[in-house]
C-alpha cells in the first residue's frame, strides 16, 4: 500500500496569500467609508444651502432620508476593516490510494467564495497541468458533477508531474 502523498503550500506562497488577504478587507473598508463621506456631503451640503437660503421647512427633512445609504456604507466599511483576514493552511490536499482529501481553501479576495473541505474518490478524478504565460503552470483537478480545484504549480511543494502520475495510477 502506497504511503499518502501530502501536498503542502510553499511557505512563500502562504506569506503572499496572507499579505493579499489582509490588505483586501482593509482597502474595501476604507473605500466604503470614503464613499459614505462623499455621499453624505452630497446630501448635506444642498440641504444646508437650501435651508439657509429659503429658511427651514419641515418637508426638507425628507431629504435627510437619503443619509441611510451613507450610514449603511459606513457600518459595512467599519466591519470590513475589523474583519480578520483569511488564513491559508499549510496542507493543500492529501492523496491516498483511494481518495483525495482537500483542505478548505479560503479566498484572498473577501468578495469571492471559499472552497470547502471535500473528499473525492481517486477513481473518476481527472488531473491535468495547464500552462499559462500569465500565472505559470496550473494543476487542474476535476470530477464530474463537482466544481474543479485549481492550484498554481509554483505554490505547491510537490512537483505537478508527481501528482499527475500518482493520480493517473502510474508509479511515482
Amino acid at each position: 500500500m502506497a504511503e499518502p502523498l501530502v501536498v503542502q503550500f510553499r511557505p512563500e506562497a502562504r506569506r503572499d496569500f496572507q499579505r493579499r488577504a489582509s490588505r483586501d478587507p482593509q482597502r474595501r473598508g476604507r473605500a466604503a467609508i470614503a464613499l459614505a463621506a462623499l455621499l453624505a456631503l452630497l446630501v448635506l451640503v444642498p440641504w444646508v444651502a437650501a435651508n439657509a437660503v429659503r429658511g427651514f421647512e419641515p418637508r426638507s427633512l425628507l431629504l435627510l432620508a437619503f443619509l441611510v445609504a451613507p450610514a449603511a456604507l459606513l457600518v459595512w466599511g467599519r466591519r470590513k476593516i475589523e474583519d480578520r483576514p483569511a488564513v491559508l493552511g499549510s496542507v493543500a490536499f492529501v492523496v491516498t490510494a483511494d481518495e483525495i482529501r482537500f483542505e478548505p481553501l479560503p479566498s484572498a479576495n473577501s468578495a469571492l467564495v471559499d472552497a470547502p473541505a471535500e473528499v473525492w474518490p481517486v477513481a473518476g478524478t481527472t488531473v491535468e497541468v495547464r500552462p499559462s504565460r500569465v500565472v505559470g503552470d496550473r494543476l487542474v483537478l476535476r470530477r464530474a458533477g463537482v466544481r474543479r480545484r485549481v492550484y498554481l504549480a509554483a505554490t505547491l511543494d510537490v512537483p505537478a508531474e508527481r501528482i499527475t502520475s500518482r493520480l493517473s495510477g502510474r508509479s511515482q
